[in-house]
């Protein structure tokens, strides 16, 4: 085999490589732009001894978000006059947001705007239901996707 022949077949392996590396590439990048995407807000449910919870988060990704929460007692019956208040917290950086206050939207329905969720990873939702004779806390883990 001659020099110019060996020349080739290294050429012509590397294109090989190049462009077998550049139709993965756009591959993967069309498998990334069409993956599915949630048809609707997150929701998770949890409770107390005296309370069920219902938390509809509306992105559940990096940035800020609106969060739903819908409060009945045990047996179902809505809690339309209670005072609901939403911490997001992210336990692995120590970070605790600020508190912030829902508005009764009514049915046992209250409504948190522009919640922050500022990084992935796992985050924790305190929700504090304030019903004036007493307080209950509890809290709901989130996972956040970026």
């Amino acid at each position: 085999m001659t020099r110019s022949e060996s020349v080739f077949r290294t050429t012509d392996r590397r294109l090989l490589l190049v462009g077998g590396a550049a139709i993965v590439i756009v591959i993967a990048t069309i498998a990334w732009l069409v993956r599915p995407s949630p048809s609707g807000p997150l929701v998770l449910k949890s409770g107390t001894t005296h309370h069920l919870v219902t938390v509809a988060i509306g992105n559940p990704r990096i940035g800020s978000t609106d969060i739903d929460i819908t409060v009945t007692d045990r047996s179902g019956a809505t809690k339309d006059h209670a005072a609901v208040l939403i911490q997001a917290n992210q336990p692995l950086m120590g970070y605790a947001g600020q508190p912030v206050a829902t508005v009764a939207a009514g049915s046992g329905r209250f409504h948190a705007a522009t919640v922050p969720l500022m990084m992935t990873g796992p985050w924790e939702l305190r929700v504090s239901i304030d019903e004036h004779d007493s307080v209950d806390d509890l809290a709901v883990p989130l996972w956040i996707g970026g």
